[in-house]
C-alpha cells in the first residue's frame, strides 16, 4: 500500500491511516463538531469548517491561514475568491497539499514567527494551529500582520493540570497586543467525540497500524491510553475547545 502520509509526524500519520481505512480517505485533519451520535466524522469536520467560514468577511478580503493541514480549507478559500495565503513550517504537508491542489493555492514554507511582515491581511485564521505557538509570540505577530480580524478554532487548558496553552493567558496576550475579543463559543462538548472516534478505532486497526506504519503494539497501547486520559481532561473541564473571534482595537 502506497501511503503518501506514512512519513508525516507521529501520531498524525496514525490518525490519517485510520481515516483512510475507515472512511476511504482523509477529508480533514481537524476536530469535528458533533451534534448527534449518528454524525459521521466527515459531517462533523465539515460543520467545524462551515462555522469558521461563517465568521469571515466577504471576498476578496486578504486572508492568512496559519497552518494549512492538507490544504483543503486554503483551496476552498481561494475558490471562494479570497486572496488567501497559507503558511506552514511542515514541508511534508506542503508536498501533500500540492499533490491534492496543485499550484492553485498560495503556500509559503515558513513558520509564523519568521513569516515576512511587509504585508497585512484583513483576517488571520488559526484552525488548530495556535496551540503550537507561544501566545506572546503569536499576538506580537498579529499586531504586525492582522489588519482587522483574528479567528481561532482550537483547544486550550482551562484549569491547572493540562499541557495545552492556558486560555486565560491567550486572552490576556490578545488584549495586551491591541485585540478585543468579540466572540467566544464553547464547543467542547461537540468536539470531544472526535477523541472517542479515534480511541475506539485504534484497537480495531492495530494490525494495519503495525504492518503499514511500523508501529509497535506498545505504541498503539500508548495511543489508546492517551485517548482515555485526554477525553477525561475534557470531561473534567481541564481542556476545552473554543471558537474565538478578535478584532483589532
Amino acid at each position: 500500500m502506497t501511503l503518501p502520509y506514512r512519513d508525516f509526524y507521529y501520531p498524525l500519520n496514525v490518525f490519517m491511516h485510520i481515516l483512510t481505512l475507515e472512511e476511504g480517505g482523509v477529508a480533514a485533519l481537524h476536530y469535528g463538531l458533533f451534534e448527534s451520535a449518528g454524525d459521521s466524522i466527515a459531517i462533523a469536520q465539515r460543520r467545524s469548517t462551515d462555522l469558521l467560514l461563517s465568521r469571515l468577511p466577504q471576498p476578496p478580503a486578504t486572508l492568512l491561514e496559519v497552518g494549512i493541514g492538507l490544504g483543503d480549507t486554503l483551496a476552498e478559500l481561494t475558490r471562494r475568491g479570497f486572496a488567501a495565503t497559507g503558511i506552514t513550517p511542515d514541508d511534508k504537508q506542503i508536498v501533500f497539499a500540492r499533490k491534492r491542489h496543485g499550484e492553485a493555492v498560495r503556500i509559503v514554507h515558513e513558520p509564523l514567527e519568521t513569516f515576512p511582515s511587509d504585508q497585512q491581511f484583513d483576517v488571520v485564521v488559526f484552525q488548530e494551529s495556535s496551540q503550537y505557538i507561544p501566545a506572546a509570540s503569536l499576538w506580537a505577530r498579529m499586531r504586525e500582520l492582522a489588519r482587522d480580524l483574528v479567528i481561532v478554532l482550537d483547544e486550550f487548558s482551562l484549569r491547572p493540570g493540562g499541557t495545552l496553552h492556558p486560555l486565560a493567558e491567550f486572552l490576556e496576550q490578545a488584549e495586551a497586543h491591541g485585540f478585543t475579543k468579540r466572540e467566544e463559543l464553547d464547543l467542547s462538548a461537540q468536539a470531544a467525540p472526535t477523541i472517542d472516534y479515534f480511541r475506539q478505532r485504534l484497537p480495531r486497526y492495530r494490525a494495519a497500524l503495525t504492518l503499514d506504519l511500523g508501529l509497535s503494539d506498545a505504541q498503539v497501547d500508548e495511543l489508546v491510553d492517551g485517548g482515555v486520559n485526554y477525553r477525561a481532561h475534557y470531561d473534567q473541564g481541564v481542556y476545552g475547545y473554543r471558537l474565538l473571534v478578535f478584532r483589532r482595537a
